[in-house]
């Protein structure tokens, strides 16, 4: 395999992933041509046919399955050996192109910023906010150097590092001078308006099948997908909703709110960090990703001690 080049793993790695050889030339910016000439040579090397083409696009067949794979991780450790070799022991210059869902945008985002840009001025962070299923496809675009999301199978293309198990909690107001009793838990609670997200949150079908399978009362559900309206919701008192323990820091021993972590059994939500599988992460957003991940931790550590989970 002497004559075996980068270029025919980045091309081959970019058809994999985007079905097309159309899409992937767009991706690394080559002509359609080229890219399925460099496909050909690639097969021709190995000995070996890679894809199926079909009027739809490319399938691959079980030799491209299991050459993905490794040649995933060549490329990335590539990667990885060109930014030991290029970054600046002295400076951290670069971008950070991040992906956050409103749960952190509260509390969990703003300590991370102020550290990390006090720490690395000349390092420029963008940030964009979302739900899962944007911020998912946004990464596996290259539009995003990473995001944190809900657990769940990831799109072929990104690898994941889990971070933590964060707790769903029922959030609602108190009555006032006794007119709404406080609730015990949301399985035993009596019927009651919840703002839940829209079926594409990732968090929802695990909500639903909460509801349907542990409660006792149906409920009057409202889809909204708009953290920030969600809480103005709460703070009128008519509407509860199911929310991640992260989100509700701040109101941690709050007597304003009813903060009833959802168990019995446990309503959990799984937080992963998303990159693009075969691309190495920078010196700046492997620094940043340090310092996102040590917050969302902590935060979901101070919701556990909180309830005593």
């Amino acid at each position: 395999m002497k004559n075996l080049k980068l270029q025919h793993l980045r091309f081959f790695v970019a058809v994999y992933e985007q079905k097309s050889v159309t899409a992937a030339a767009s991706k690394v910016h080559a002509t359609q041509s080229g890219v399925s000439m460099q496909i050909r040579d690639l097969e021709e090397i190995l000995g070996v046919k890679l894809f199926e083409r079909t009027s739809k696009g490319v399938v691959p067949t079980k030799a491209g399955e299991r050459i993905y794979w490794r040649a995933a991780r060549v490329l990335l450790e590539i990667g990885e050996l060109e930014l030991d070799v290029n970054d600046q022991a002295d400076k951290l210059v670069g971008t950070v192109r991040a992906g956050i869902m409103p749960t952190f945008a509260r509390s969990i985002l703003a300590p991370v910023l102020i550290r990390f840009s006090r720490q690395n001025p000349l390092v420029d962070v963008k940030i964009t906010e979302g739900y899962s299923a944007v911020l998912t496809q946004m990464v596996a675009n290259d539009e995003l150097d990473l995001a944190v999301v809900p657990g769940g199978e990831q799109p072929t293309g990104l690898r994941s590092t889990f971070l933590d198990t964060d707790v769903e909690i029922l959030v609602s107001r108190p009555g006032q001078g006794g007119d709404k009793p406080r609730l015990e838990t949301l399985a035993t609670a009596p019927s009651m308006n919840l703002v839940l997200p829209g079926p594409e949150n990732a968090r929802r079908a695990k909500i639903d099948q909460y509801l349907e399978n542990f409660c006792q009362s149906a409920h009057t559900v409202m889809e909204l997908d708009s953290m920030i309206t969600t809480l103005d919701m709460i703070e009128r008192g008519d509407w509860n909703s199911v929310l991640p323990g992260c989100l509700c820091l701040p109101n941690l021993g709050d007597p304003n709110y009813d903060l009833i972590p959802v168990t019995e059994p446990d309503l959990r939500v799984d937080y992963l960090l998303i990159e693009p599988a075969a691309r190495a992460s920078s010196k700046p957003v492997q620094m940043f990703e340090q310092e996102l991940s040590q917050e969302i931790r902590q935060g979901c550590q101070a919701c556990r001690d909180h309830f005593g989970l």
